[in-house]
């Protein structure tokens, strides 16, 4: 991981979060414990700040900024899918932001709500707690069925359970390692 200071604005990440080596952190980014945060995710707090909570898993490619002066704020146990946007918002507890979407200026996303993949939030939209929306821009298409929130709990807990193993099992390759296997390309050896 890189982590910037900008001027005297200096991150600040609990000892039990993981922040992936090639995800970058700058200047007020509070980050919290239990965190997973995935390869190539930016949190920017140049000049705006950046709270992320306690569990809460920030995966692969994800961007995230402030306004001015402002703060971004991700609750507890928020869950960011690959390549999302999120910028000056708020997300609260529970909350799900799929694949690909994003989150815009003032936005609030209610506690346990989804927002779905590709799924745009505008500006000043609010969210209400254990809602799902969708679309371009974000729309309700209904309630959170109490399934599905099982079913990203489970996901939490997998995200919760990386932070705790990558530090100990990530580790870098030599050619050696992964070159030279002539089994490589043939099924059987995918079956295993």
């Amino acid at each position: 991981m890189t982590v910037y200071a900008f001027g005297n604005r200096i991150p600040q990440i609990a000892h039990s979060a993981w922040v992936h080596p090639a995800a970058d952190v700058t200047g007020i980014v509070i980050i919290g414990p239990n965190v997973y945060v995935g390869s190539g995710a930016i949190l920017r707090g140049d000049y705006g700040s950046i709270r992320v909570g306690a569990g809460t898993a920030i995966e692969e490619n994800v961007t995230i900024h402030a306004r001015p002066e402002e703060w971004t704020i991700i609750e507890d146990n928020v869950t960011i899918g690959h390549a999302a946007m999120i910028h000056n918002c708020t997300i609260r507890a529970g909350a799900v932001i799929g694949i690909n979407a994003t989150v815009t200026d003032y936005a609030e996303i209610g506690e346990g709500a989804i927002v779905a993949e590709g799924a745009v939030v505008k500006n000043k939209t609010i969210v209400a707690p254990y809602t799902i929306v969708a679309g371009v821009p974000a729309k309700v298409i209904g309630p959170v069925p109490e399934q599905a929130t099982v079913f990203w709990q489970g996901f939490k807990e997998l995200y919760q359970d990386l932070a705790k193993r990558y530090p100990n099992e990530l580790r870098v390759l030599t050619p050696e390692e992964y070159t030279g296997n002539e089994n490589v390309g043939n099924p059987e050896y995918f079956e295993k």
